[in-house]
């Protein structure tokens, strides 16, 4: 480089407009506290748009800088602004969507205290439902790290076989279908 290095500790907020939501294949308490979807959900029609919008928000600077110092006081305060129910919301409905190992547990998965499943059973199932619903697979140690992080125990035999505790398969795994040949 042509100068010497330097720490920059971001001190912005990272603002995306887009017409589609970014994919999200890792749900965690991290992203939750960090992303906040703001849905615009109105589009003006051409002849209902102001022409004369800049000059009027132009007109009245003063009062949109003081209402910005406000937001800005009021977060320096509190550490942080509370999103309005429809940012709430619109960004848990988000998540949910986003949520492909969620889903996964919802529709192909128990959870009782007793149950236990092996973690090669558990993942070839997440693998089947993945392809077919095209989401991302990963690998298998990821795959039991977001188990983990659900809140699932691990347990292991003496013999190598490792599993999860308080997790089982609605439907036993079913094997690939392989048409009848007739020889």
């Amino acid at each position: 480089m042509r100068q010497d290095f330097f720490e920059f500790f971001p001190q912005f907020k990272l603002f995306v407009a887009g017409n589609h939501k970014p994919a999200i294949r890792n749900i965690d308490e991290a992203m939750k506290r960090r992303l906040h979807l703001i849905p615009f959900t109105i589009t003006v029609p051409p002849e209902r748009r102001d022409k004369n919008l800049q000059q009027k928000l132009l007109a009245e600077r003063d009062g949109i800088l003081a209402w910005a110092v406000q937001g800005c006081l009021d977060w320096q305060r509190h550490g942080r602004l509370s999103p309005p129910q429809r940012v709430v919301d619109a960004t848990e409905e988000y998540f949910e969507a986003e949520d492909a190992l969620g889903r996964w547990l919802d529709e192909r998965c128990v959870r009782e205290p007793n149950a236990k499943s092996l973690t090669a059973e558990l993942f070839n199932d997440w693998k089947l439902w993945a392809e077919a619903s095209g989401e991302f697979v990963g690998a298998q140690r990821r795959f039991s790290d977001l188990l983990i992080t659900r809140g699932l125990d691990k347990w292991r035999n003496g013999m190598g076989v490792r599993g999860f505790q308080g997790i089982g398969l609605k439907h036993p795994p079913t094997p690939a279908y392989t048409p009848y040949a007739d020889d």
